[in-house]
């Protein structure tokens, strides 16, 4: 069986700050955007266990090498869940990026939150570091 990547779904506070974030920091382009509406919603209420009513705003942003986030924003929302990393489920997202030293700069300078500076990962010549997106998603970064 012959398997691709599509994309990684994320659901945010304010897309609008979520584009800004991916495009500003990683070059994200915007792709698409949409509304799935409350007909929609209500018609896959088995998949999204949502109130009736709820509707939510979406887009798909593209690296430039193809990686897709579909982005979601809910209307009503729920409260933010912290990660917690020995829970079962999907913990974070991992980005290359070709200096990882300037990046980091950068993000530190803009107030964005950072776990650490980049340290070694596999040689001398390989880092990594953590951030966290506008809403707490984790970005793992490499180099």
């Amino acid at each position: 069986m012959k398997v691709k990547f599509l994309h990684v779904g994320l659901t945010v506070k304010d897309i609008k700050r979520t584009i800004e974030f991916y495009q500003t920091y990683f070059g994200f382009k915007l792709d698409m955007t949409g509304v799935f509406d409350q007909q929609f919603i209500g018609d896959h209420n088995v998949l999204y266990c949502l109130d009736k009513g709820t509707y939510a705003d979406f887009c798909f942003l593209k690296s430039e090498d193809g990686v897709v986030l579909e982005v979601f924003q809910f209307h009503p929302q729920a409260g933010v869940r912290e990660v917690q990393w020995a829970r079962p489920g999907y913990t974070h997202i991992c980005l290359w990026v070709k200096d990882i030293f300037s990046v980091y700069e950068r993000l530190k300078a803009d107030g964005v939150k950072v776990f650490f500076e980049p340290d070694v990962r596999q040689g001398p010549k390989e880092h990594w570091m953590f951030l966290e997106d506008p809403d707490g998603n984790l970005i793992e970064l490499q180099d």
